[in-house]
């Protein structure tokens, strides 16, 4: 894809639930678009919309109306299996609660986003390699044979980091992942993204509701009740 064009395009995008007795719209017309390598920080309080944006932006979610681009191929109207090959190639998750698998160790969950994107798994040493190098990277390596019962809650954190960057994904979407640690193991959580998003070259969205987390990020996109408010660039942000 040309490196030009936005890698992110959202265009008109909506999103209605019909409740039976009213329709609550949830996102009432967002626009905006992510040039290659941005930091975005999503902000807005509970109920704006932002959780739900991510969502749909992830492939995750059906929008009613709009369009959503990602890098250069429209997502909008995609069956699941194309969405699913999409997410699998262009885009890395971080959620709040980890989503780790509880029956793999900390290195085969690093390793689930390259199997099923089509490695070869446990039998390739360049998946096994990747996934050991990340691992060092969030300081786990002496960690990756641990499942994530023996794990903290701010090391599983870090096996999430590193299995999202684990296919080289030009997107990263982290919705709150700080928000089930204490401040000591959340900063430190927040530093390894930043450092890794800034190795990799990837383009990162961050939905948070923590304005300290928001002032790391290159731009901050706020809505409120499903609608943009404000939308500015950071020059003193730490991206």
């Amino acid at each position: 894809m040309s490196i030009s064009r936005p890698i992110i395009e959202v265009t008109g995008l909506t999103k209605k639930i019909d409740s039976g007795a009213h329709e609550v719209r949830i996102l009432r017309g967002i626009d905006f678009s992510v040039p290659r390598g941005q930091f975005v920080a999503i902000m807005g309080a509970s109920g704006s919309g932002k959780s739900t944006l991510l969502g749909l932006l992830a492939g995750l979610d059906t929008p009613s109306t709009g369009q959503i681009v990602l890098d250069g191929e429209e997502i909008t109207g995609l069956k699941e299996d194309d969405l699913a090959r999409i997410r699998g190639r262009k885009i890395g998750f971080v959620f709040q609660s980890y989503q780790l698998i509880p029956t793999l160790t900390a290195e085969e969950n690093v390793l689930l986003p390259y199997e099923l994107a089509g490695g070869n798994g446990a039998l390739s040493g360049g998946g096994i390699a990747r996934a050991r190098e990340l691992l060092e990277s969030v300081g786990l390596g002496d960690r990756r044979d641990h499942y994530p019962v023996q794990l903290s809650g701010g090391e599983q954190q870090r096996v999430a980091l590193a299995r999202a960057f684990m296919v080289h994904p030009p997107i990263l979407m982290a919705d709150e992942p700080t928000g089930n640690l204490d401040s000591a193991n959340g900063g430190h959580v927040l530093e390894l993204l930043i450092a890794l998003n800034a190795r990799e070259n990837t383009t990162l969205l961050l939905v948070t509701h923590d304005q300290q987390l928001a002032a790391h990020a290159g731009r901050v996109i706020t809505l409120r009740d499903g609608l943009i408010v404000s939308d500015q660039a950071r020059s003193d942000s730490a991206a």
